[in-house]
């Protein structure tokens, strides 16, 4: 497997987080930590117990994306220390987008009740996404809005039933936005990256740019991404 991970880190408020979890790759630079959180339990005072400032942005968020982001957070906080970048605020930017601190890149992801955050002081760009996997149905009304048909005849021949190579494309893309977002600075589409490649051994693919998103990130530039089965989905990451 490419990927390990171990329990090793409590956390304070035990009643709305899970333990945090160090995931490590041979393939990632930087450092990656995960949680669970219970929104549910959530409550506002929990920013102050994480010496997380409570952002003016939230305001007006119902307590599931109050909570959401606070999980993140503390996975964020909790990575760039350990990367030796400690900081008491993490600003939020234009979309929403997190500000990082000077030589760092970073990203965090959601997906139902589990926040990840990976970061890394050595790569110049930087995406990671979890997916839970995709429900046939689901798959079906979306798949087009994920994948050419190249693609789909691609992936398919992976062996993998199509919820799991869907999950697997849309996560990976997902990724690739994050990573290109700051040289990009706009949405783009699924369809406007294309994979190119699919090692699933190695559990790494290629991905194509397949219009110009920007000066820096031109029809044809190409970048590699990994993925691997994690809890009920998938977590992917693109680094360059």
């Amino acid at each position: 497997m490419n990927w390990e991970s171990s329990y090793k880190i409590d956390n304070p408020i035990p009643s709305f987080l899970g333990r945090y979890k160090v995931v490590k790759s041979k393939y990632f630079t930087g450092y990656m930590v995960e949680t669970t959180f219970c929104p549910e339990r959530y409550d506002d005072q929990f920013f102050s117990q994480l010496n997380i400032p409570f952002p003016s942005s939230l305001v007006k968020a119902v307590p599931s994306r109050r909570a959401e982001f606070l999980a993140g957070r503390s996975c964020a906080h909790l990575a760039l220390n350990e990367l030796g970048v400690p900081v008491r605020e993490i600003p939020i930017g234009i979309n929403r987008s997190p500000v990082w601190p000077e030589g760092v890149q970073a990203s965090i992801t959601h997906a139902g009740n589990r926040a990840i955050c990976a970061a890394s002081t050595t790569s110049q760009g930087l995406g990671i996404d979890y997916e839970t996997t995709i429900a046939g149905k689901t798959a079906e009304e979306i798949k087009r809005n994920i994948v050419s048909d190249s693609e789909e005849s691609l992936l398919s021949e992976s062996g993998f039933p199509q919820e799991q190579w869907l999950t697997m494309a849309f996560s990976i893309k997902e990724s690739l936005f994050k990573a290109l977002y700051p040289l990009v600075g706009k949405y783009f589409d699924f369809l406007d990256a294309e994979i190119t490649t699919l090692l699933p051994l190695q559990q790494k693919l290629e991905l194509k740019i397949l219009r110009d998103l920007s000066s820096r990130v031109l029809s044809g530039n190409t970048y590699t991404g990994t993925y691997q089965p994690h809890q009920d989905g998938i977590l992917s990451i693109v680094e360059y």
